[in-house]
């Protein structure tokens, strides 16, 4: 049996979708785009990227075990116009201390767009340029 595997980078475009309505229970990472993802121990860091734009995320509510949000889009192509609005994510029962603290935080690299509240973990409305 043959695996297809993609490296990272790419080519297209995505664009006009919109997740709304949404409730997630004990999810590692709730809200993923990903241009670094790498199915591999070691992916060399490509140029090309999938252009993606007009993304919207609408009253996601629920809990996360690693981190809330993580929206990573490439260097050279940004990711524009995603819009973040009525999230609310609280950390699973299972994390707790310190650790609960620092994986509270939503990461954005390189990506464009607005943010409406409520907003939970208040983080994701620092997230998006």
């Amino acid at each position: 049996m043959t695996r297809n595997v993609y490296p990272q980078g790419g080519l297209g475009v995505v664009k006009n979708l919109t997740f709304s309505n949404i409730q997630v229970t004990d999810v590692q990472v709730p809200i993923v785009i990903d241009q670094y993802y790498c199915d591999k121990s070691k992916c060399k860091n490509q140029t090309s990227a999938v252009s993606i734009s007009d993304v919207k995320y609408n009253n996601i509510v629920g809990s996360f075990t690693a981190q809330p949000v993580r929206i990573a889009c490439s260097n050279n192509v940004p990711c524009m116009d995603v819009d973040l609005m009525d999230i609310r994510l609280r950390p699973s029962g299972g994390i707790r201390g310190l650790q609960t603290h620092q994986q509270q935080h939503a990461l954005c690299w390189n990506s464009y767009g607005k943010t409406q509240g409520p907003l939970v973990p208040s983080s994701i409305g620092y997230c998006l340029k």
